[in-house]
């Protein structure tokens, strides 16, 4: 997994949720709620061009999952010339 992807998620969490963020940090039990997910999701978007859904971040909740979620998905995008 790239570090620089894991890292962008990572600051992003930081910013959202105002608190630094470990592997086994979970977005909800960190205050995280309906809208600062979907604040997260514009701001992954606008960073990586990655698309998450809302259910996606109920499923994958905590950092490292959602991070591997993220990697995988860049991982598989179709690259643009």
């Amino acid at each position: 997994m790239s570090t620089t992807v894991r890292q962008t998620v990572a600051q992003i969490w930081s910013e959202v949720l105002g608190t630094p963020i470990d592997e086994e940090s979970d977005f909800f039990l960190l205050g995280g709620h309906s809208l600062l997910a979907t604040q997260m999701v514009a701001r992954l978007e606008t960073a990586l061009g990655v698309k998450v859904s809302m259910r996606e971040v109920l499923d994958h909740a905590e950092f490292g999952e959602f991070a591997d979620l993220v990697a995988q998905r860049l991982d598989t995008a179709p690259q643009t010339a």
